[in-house]
């Protein structure tokens, strides 16, 4: 089964984790999501929704596009 992608690169916090929640919120247990976000005040936001929701996942430094591009990539539990 292919990840669910959820770019939230281009989204300005708050609604970076409100993007999150709402793909969260729509992947089936056990489906893989994988998060592209840019900056480390996005990053640790998001991480610490995650950790509230009893989700882990693993985090990629991608430079994508810049170095600071990252991808969280976890199975939803």
């Amino acid at each position: 089964m292919s990840a669910k992608i959820v770019d939230i690169r281009d989204k300005i916090c708050p609604m970076t984790t409100v993007h999150v929640r709402l793909a969260l919120d729509k992947t089936p247990t056990g489906s893989r999501l994988d998060i592209l976000l840019h900056g480390e005040e996005t990053l640790k936001n998001v991480e610490i929704l995650l950790k509230t929701l009893g989700q882990s996942g693993e985090r990629l430094q991608t430079g994508a596009r810049t170095e600071h591009d990252y991808t969280i990539s976890l199975n939803k539990q």
